[in-house]
């Protein structure tokens, strides 16, 4: 699979109360480790930039730091430390104000973020895949019973993988919360919380979230409290903190609702809670864009655009009137709502918001360059990205993704480490775009890369295995267009199946698919090569993996084993490996027939192809009695497909009668078969070689006359055929001493 990286930036506003000196700690995040709190340590060395001040630079241990402030508020305008970054990339610049609760700058190393991501995507993806298995088998014992018609079943089982398949695509964005959490802020209630939803003990977060009472009475005793606070303003200042924190605390337990209903395949349930944070702060920008993207991802784009206009509203109108505090706000939401835009489509909105996001960090960058560089390159390389999806635009592409590149390239001087991955995704996005474009020599000289970027990030973290073994597949496609390049495209593809195997021991949910797809495009490649015991290697493997899945989620991947079983049959078939054929057509005919079961009008026809070849292998192992019965099921198939749909269905029903002719003379029921010719002749007289087989079992049956007029007929489009089959039925003992002299006949007048 070919992979685009955009670049995403995340958006938060927090605000604090007031005193003289201001306290702040440039720290670690605080973990959790085997179900205990680490506390997070701090980063002695930092430099800490407050707009109008020296830079500060942290020398205590702990990672503290203070300074005078002489206004309400104060602008943090940087935080740096070698190799680091900040876990909130809204906290620096950004405005605060004063207060006798410190200020928590928290920082991490690129590697160690994307490792709590990977980790907790994978225990989400796992309880995901859990609620998945859980309501497939609820919704087939509800079939069993007969509870629900095959209609329901069906509509159920199409909901539950649309269900799932939005929810995977919120899986990243959870992952991403748990990222950033800094468990030294989260009290004990919300860590327990948050816990348990990455463990996915989905009932125990009802229960402790329910503990606190009814959210819905606890939202009207806030309005209450709200409405108290407009009619007196009296002790006003404390009262509206108890306010603000309640909003907080609220805010923290809807979206908690919000993770535990995503997580159930509960979807209603979750909008309701996303939406009811949103409606607790319609000025809170993060609020209503993750509204807006949770809406949009379910196919409820109006809905969401509400949410998309709102948050742009409001970081417009708070830039309009602090233009230096909220100009990077607005930015960033301009991105963060570009971008879903991007994801459902909308390209023309998308590409705007992009565009006006880039003038706005181009501008920012002008007075702090170190902050808003980075910010510009990854617009570039996010509207480079849209234009390179367009075959109209896509020239627009690159002097964007280069333009990015010079911004990363001038400044990753001291911190290489960080913007290492940037690079190497831009370079991945520049290869696919000189391919699309057919300057394969430069795809190949960026992919390559990209390679040894992300063979550099890996030494120092699994976490850049996907985009590794991603760019491996790419490099491997491009080498298989051009003849001449096909061991480097084999190296490549194997080094990517190796990483592909590596992260699928880790997690099987997330990583085996993609490792049997790979396996099946090997496979495809070495049989079109002729390297059949190295494709079948590869396919065996594949198919493998396909029944390990196939245990945890049958809904989704039996169709992927009957079809792979099926074609590798076939292959057996044709090599004349036939005791294989027969195992694999029948673990196919298994499947397909568990398919057909659950939606009959898509998957009978297959069970019917298979039914078909099995019993070919069964004719050719002489196993005359199995074969009979697989024909004879089929024909019953065929004959209920025909009545429905008889353009598309009489040709196979045909077909069939042709088989079962066949089959009769190997049986030497000579009339039998002349009884199926005709009638397969009857629905389609296009299938010559029901002709041949009409033309044998006539001339066997002494009916010689009749006989020759067909092999007059057709000697010529039929020549090969006649004799091949003369020669089976000879072999087999299957032509009556009484019709050998005509046999002779035939075959001079053929010949």
């Amino acid at each position: 699979m070919k992979r685009s990286l955009f670049f995403i930036l995340c958006l938060s506003l927090t605000l604090g109360a007031v005193s003289q000196t201001q306290t702040g700690y440039v720290k670690t995040p605080g973990r959790m480790v085997n179900g205990k709190r680490v506390p997070g340590e701090g980063l002695k060395g930092a430099t800490v930039q407050v707009r109008g001040r020296t830079s500060i630079l942290v020398k205590n241990a702990d990672g503290s730091f203070s300074f005078p402030v002489s206004a309400k508020q104060f602008v943090i305008q940087s935080v740096k430390k070698n190799g680091y970054q900040l876990v909130d990339a809204d906290a620096a610049p950004k405005t605060y104000k004063l207060s006798s609760a410190p200020v928590y700058l928290v920082m991490e190393t690129p590697s160690q973020q994307m490792e709590k991501k990977l980790k907790a995507e994978r225990k989400l993806r796992t309880t995901l895949s859990n609620k998945l298995q859980q309501r497939e088998a609820e919704i087939e014992e509800l079939k069993e019973q007969n509870r629900i018609t095959r209609e329901q079943y069906l509509a159920a089982m199409q909901q539950i993988y649309d269900l799932h398949d939005s929810n995977v695509q919120l899986i990243g964005d959870m992952a991403d919360y748990y990222s950033r959490i800094d468990y030294d802020q989260l009290d004990d209630f919300n860590t327990q919380v948050s816990e348990l939803i990455l463990e996915g003990r989905l009932t125990l977060v009802d229960s402790l979230l329910r503990s606190k009472g009814d959210i819905n009475e606890r939202i009207r005793q806030l309005n209450k409290h709200h409405e108290a606070n407009v009619q007196t303003r009296e002790q006003l200042e404390k009262s509206e903190a108890v306010e603000q924190f309640d909003r907080e605390d609220l805010a923290r337990d809807c979206y908690s609702f919000f993770r535990r209903f995503v997580l159930d395949n509960q979807l209603d349930s979750a909008a309701c809670y996303i939406e009811m944070r949103a409606a607790l702060d319609t000025g809170n920008c993060q609020w209503q864009a993750d509204a807006g993207s949770f809406l949009m991802r379910r196919g409820l784009s109006t809905r969401a655009g509400e949410y998309f206009d709102r948050a742009l509203k409001t970081a417009r109108d708070l830039a309009s009137d602090t233009p230096e505090q909220y100009e990077p706000l607005l930015a960033r939401t301009m991105t963060n709502v570009a971008l879903l835009y991007a994801e459902a489509g909308d390209v023309a909105a998308a590409r705007l918001l992009f565009d006006q996001a880039l003038d706005l960090f181009k501008r920012l960058s002008q007075s702090a360059p170190s902050t808003y560089r980075p910010l510009v390159a990854s617009a570039l390389n996010n509207l480079g990205l849209l234009y390179a999806a367009s075959s109209v635009d896509m020239d627009k592409a690159e002097p964007l993704f280069k333009e990015a590149l010079d911004i990363y390239a001038t400044d990753s001087a001291d911190n290489a480490d960080i913007y290492a991955p940037a690079v190497a995704s831009i370079w991945n996005n520049l290869a696919l775009l000189y391919e699309a474009k057919g300057r394969d020599n430069d795809s190949e000289q960026m992919y390559l890369q990209a390679l040894q970027a992300y063979q550099r990030l890996c030494a120092s973290s699994d976490s850049y295995i996907p985009e590794y073994a991603a760019t491996l597949n790419n490099l491997s496609a491009l080498y298989f267009k051009n003849p001449s390049l096909l061991d480097k495209g084999f190296e490549m593809l194997n080094r990517a199946l190796e990483a592909y195997r590596q992260l699928a021991s880790e997690d099987s949910g997330q990583f085996a698919p993609a490792l049997a797809v790979a396996l099946n495009n090997l496979s495809v490649l070495d049989f079109s090569l002729n390297r059949t015991e190295e494709g079948e290697a590869a396919f065996t493997e594949a198919l493998d993996i396909y029944r390990g899945l196939v245990n945890d989620s049958p809904g989704r991947y039996l169709p992927m084993l009957a079809k792979g079983t099926y074609e590798q049959a076939i292959r057996y078939y044709r090599g004349n490996a036939l005791d294989m054929s027969e195992t694999l057509f029948n673990e196919s005919l298994a499947a397909y027939r568990t398919l057909a079961s659950r939606d009959e009008d898509a998957y009978l026809p297959d069970v019917a192809k298979v039914l078909r070849n099995l019993a070919n292998v069964y004719d050719k192992q002489l196993n005359w009695a199995k074969a009979e019965r697989l024909y004879q099921e089929e024909l019953g198939i065929n004959r209920a497909l025909a009545v429905k749909s008889p353009d598309e269905y009489n040709s196979h029903l045909a077909r069939n009668y042709g088989n079962l002719s066949n089959h009769a003379i190997l049986v030497k029921n000579f009339a039998q078969a002349v009884e199926y010719a005709r009638a397969g002749l009857a629905i389609d007289n296009s299938r010559l070689f029901i002709q041949a087989n009409l033309a044998a079992a006539l001339l066997f049956m002494g009916e010689t006359s009749e006989a020759e007029k067909i092999y007059q007929k057709y000697k010529l489009e039929l020549r090969d055929t006649f004799l091949d089959d003369f020669d089976q039925f000879e072999s087999l003992g299957i032509i009556p001493a009484e019709a050998q002299e005509s046999v002779k006949n035939i075959k001079q007048m053929i010949n």
